[in-house]
């Protein structure tokens, strides 16, 4: 049977947890309703509770947490020493059920408020009058000095109970540190139970030893605790609301920083905030309860990368494997992503994740090759993490994994790249960690950054683009070629080029697939104009890359021959049984770039061929321009070939079967 999600579990055990408290306060208050006949005085401690109850209108709220102080609990405290634990538990009970009514608090959370308060107040006058020693419902018969260590006490066990049940259950509801929430908290607020103790016992020795008229005396004192704790607690709201402001531009700096990293590396908005929730979940199911040390990874978790942005746009999303020396400029990111964030002054530790997040557990990575327990366990849980995602999403060089697929390489590396057991817990709860989807404001942010980090390469004119030399070994055949695209002085249809190209292509490579893609008018987009070869009719005629996106359109937007990758990565996975590999390079004229010469095929086509691509690129370029220019020139007269051309290379016609 599969576990319960952390959620489910809390939610249970919270729900047992309010029970419990309900149960036992109610038997508390049951209890106190007994002891109302050995009560002395009736109508003074329902004056007396009355008066707390007034007083409770002027509560005030603790900033962060659904608590509330008010001057009543010095008036509770008297009733429990003049008129002993019944009356005074009952009415706390009672005015805690009226403030939570008036709050409009669910009934469960009604019940628990009514019945934790008395409960608290219950135990904390029996302790009270058990270190007194006194049978009695009150204490005015006993010596002031024999008071003040049972007041203590019952101010300690009140404090404790109270605050201690509702940081339990705020604990149980959020998934938080119970006790390092009461201590952030609720710790401070033990002034206020032992202000009210202190007001309680002038209060009763006024009245044993002075009189009722005397209990004036008291009030200011009282007031004088209100007007403290109020402005104590404004203080403390105020700086909260201040560092929620602080941490909001904080988030929003650090998000909008992090999407303009992602925007250059190729991947989407939602990886990056994936990232981040799988690895404060799995932090958190590692039991990482520090709370500087959860804030630096949910800040490295979004800019681990910020070294990309030193790192050439064709290394960073080429759709092949890098070569030794690219791959070498690639791994720089780390350092040169640890100097840019080192002149941030963070709170907490998120340069010494971000400099070792590539670090591998048994001592292999890089940049420092740190080994086991040396590696933060920030950086140990966002390597894991971070290669999950990656390996379960769409990259330019490779398609998306299943997660099956992706968890049995992680496992693989459990114990080499990876802790095994940070390993060990992410396959546990991947599963139950909620990830949130992105914002449409932030999907928005994302595409018009992506949009602007560069000018592609295909934009941008190259006059007087350089001619690579003729090899020698090129057949006859291929010579003519380039001679007819050196002297074409005429004006050849985009089909006649491709007829032409594929008649040489073919006698190098006899069993691939050649499509050729032109660039349309808004340089935006390449459009497929001619497909020839063995799987020529497998490929769709209305095939379109968008500058920048798949092979060809990488390709043609950093003017980059890629050779032998996977051809899924442009046909999709469709394909697989007859295009499995994909060469393509750049046509590039005197203008800048028109087109994209890609062969598809089964096997790879090899260095040697590739060679011969980007030599016969530039001259098919010069061919296609010419092309093209005559078209506008002359447009179309009603002939076969004119219409052709009137189609502006994107339809049927212009498409070759073989």
């Amino acid at each position: 049977m599969q576990a319960a999600p952390p959620s489910h579990r809390r939610l249970s055990a919270l729900t047992v947890f309010i029970s419990v408290v309900i149960g036992a306060g109610l038997a508390a208050i049951g209890h106190s309703v007994y002891l109302l006949g050995e009560a002395p005085n009736p109508f003074g401690w329902i004056a007396l509770g009355s008066l707390a109850i007034l007083t409770a209108s002027f509560a005030l709220k603790v900033p962060g947490v659904p608590v509330y102080l008010s001057i009543s609990d010095a008036f509770f405290i008297a009733s429990a020493l003049l008129f002993g634990p019944g009356p005074a538990t009952l009415t706390i009970a009672i005015d805690s059920f009226v403030v939570s009514l008036r709050r409009r608090n669910e009934i469960r959370q009604l019940l628990f408020n009514t019945t934790s308060s008395a409960l608290a107040l219950w135990a904390g006058a029996h302790t009270y009058y058990w270190l007194l020693h006194s049978n009695s419902a009150s204490s005015l018969g006993a010596s002031p000095d024999a008071m003040i260590a049972p007041l203590g006490f019952l101010a300690a066990v009140y404090f404790v109970l109270n605050s201690g049940l509702t940081a339990a259950a705020v604990s149980l509801s959020k998934g938080v540190s119970a006790f390092r929430l009461w201590r952030e908290h609720f710790a401070l607020m033990s002034l206020n139970y032992f202000a009210a103790a202190s007001a309680a016992f002038v209060f009763i020795v006024l009245v044993h030893y002075v009189g009722g008229p005397a209990l004036a005396a008291v009030v200011p004192l009282i007031l004088v605790c209100h007007l403290a704790m109020r402005s104590w607690l404004g203080r403390i709201d105020d700086a909260q609301r201040h560092l929620v402001r602080v941490n909001q531009l904080y988030r929003s700096t650090v998000s909008a920083f992090s999407t303009a990293i992602e925007a250059k590396d190729g991947v989407t908005s939602e990886h990056i905030h994936r990232v981040q929730a799988y690895a404060i979940g799995l932090a958190r199911a590692l039991n990482v309860t520090e709370a500087a040390t959860l804030q630096a990874i949910e800040a490295a978790a979004l800019l681990h990368d910020t070294g990309k942005l030193a790192i050439p746009e064709h290394i960073l999303n080429k759709p092949a494997k890098l070569t030794p020396t690219e791959f070498d400029t690639m791994k720089t990111h780390v350092s040169v992503g640890a100097e840019i964030l080192a002149a941030i002054d963070f709170p907490f530790p998120v340069v010494p994740i971000v400099f070792a997040h590539h670090e591998n557990w048994d001592g292999t990575g890089y940049p420092n090759g740190l080994k086991g327990e040396q590696i933060p366990i920030g950086a140990r849980i966002l390597s894991v993490v971070d290669c999950f995602d990656a390996l379960t999403s769409d990259r330019p060089y490779r398609r998306a994994m299943s997660q099956e697929e992706a968890l049995s390489i992680i496992l693989e590396r459990r114990g080499t790249m990876y802790d095994p057991a940070v390993v060990d817990a992410f396959i546990r709860v991947y599963r139950d960690i909620e990830v949130p989807e992105a914002e449409p404001q932030l999907q928005a942010l994302m595409h018009n950054v992506r949009r602007g980090v560069s000018r592609p390469a295909a934009e941008q004119p190259t006059v007087g683009a350089a001619v690579p030399a003729i090899h020698a070994s090129l057949s006859d055949d291929l010579l003519g070629f380039v001679s007819l695209a050196r002297l074409t002085c005429g004006s050849p249809t985009m089909r006649d080029i491709g007829v032409v190209a594929w008649s040489q292509m073919r006698q190098l490579t006899p069993r691939a697939t050649m499509a050729m893609f032109v660039l349309d008018e808004s340089k935006t987009s390449l459009s497929l104009v001619h497909v020839a070869g063995q799987a020529a009719n497998r490929l769709p005629p209305s095939l379109t890359f968008a500058i920048g996106e798949r092979i060809s359109g990488w390709v043609a937007a950093t003017r980059r021959s890629v050779a032998d990758t996977d051809a899924a990565l442009d046909l999709g996975k469709g394909l697989d049984d007859v295009l499995r590999f994909a060469s393509s390079t750049p046509l590039v004229g005197d203008r800048g770039v028109i087109g994209v010469l890609t062969l598809y095929g089964l096997e790879p086509f090899g260095e040697q061929l590739m060679l011969t691509m980007e030599m016969i690129g530039p001259h098919l370029a010069r061919v296609m321009t010419a092309a093209r220019a005559a078209d506008v020139a002359h447009p179309a007269t009603g002939s076969a070939e004119s219409d052709g051309r009137a189609k502006r290379y994107a339809g049927l016609s212009l498409v070759t079967r073989r």
